[in-house]
């Protein structure tokens, strides 16, 4: 392992020790240097383990490899940059487990992904432009809900 991979490994080894002495940090988020953000809930207790120059975190129903080589950084946050992001929009809002859009064009197409870029869901909008989305159907994390060149970017739980 080179000494900038080894470094990493050490920073992130100590996360257990960081989170128990940062009030109010709630979130990891690990970024790529490709651009790319995967975030997850200390609330669910990521397991991080390190083998053969890359990084695993277990979380809850879901496991997330990245290598050492790929990754740019993380950071500790109190805010998700998921749902609380959603309820900052007057044409996106969450009600009881769903997400309803509204402001869309009649018969707007809206598609559902995963973090991994997996569709998972399409819906149209109904004449008034507006879809409604079930999140007890969909999969637990990352989503990405996609209509007319925009992207939402939510945190299923």
């Amino acid at each position: 392992m080179s000494t900038k991979g080894f470094l990493v490994a050490l920073m992130l080894a100590a996360f257990p020790m960081i989170g128990v002495f940062a009030d109010g940090v709630r979130f990891l988020t690990v970024n790529a240097k490709d651009g790319t953000k995967t975030e997850f809930a200390l609330a669910d207790e990521p397991k991080l383990t390190f083998s053969d120059g890359e990084l695993k975190i277990v979380a809850s129903s879901r496991t997330f490899y990245i290598r050492l080589a790929d990754l740019q950084n993380y950071a500790f946050s109190k805010e998700s940059t998921g749902i609380a992001e959603l309820l900052k929009d007057d044409k996106v809002t969450l009600e009881n487990g769903f997400v309803v859009l509204s402001c869309l064009s009649a018969g707007s197409k809206v598609v559902i992904y995963m973090q991994d870029g997996k569709m998972v869901m399409e819906h149209k909008t109904d004449d008034k432009g507006m879809a409604v989305v079930d999140l007890s159907v969909l999969p637990k994390g990352v989503l990405i809900l996609q209509s007319n060149k925009r992207s939402i970017k939510i945190i299923n739980r």
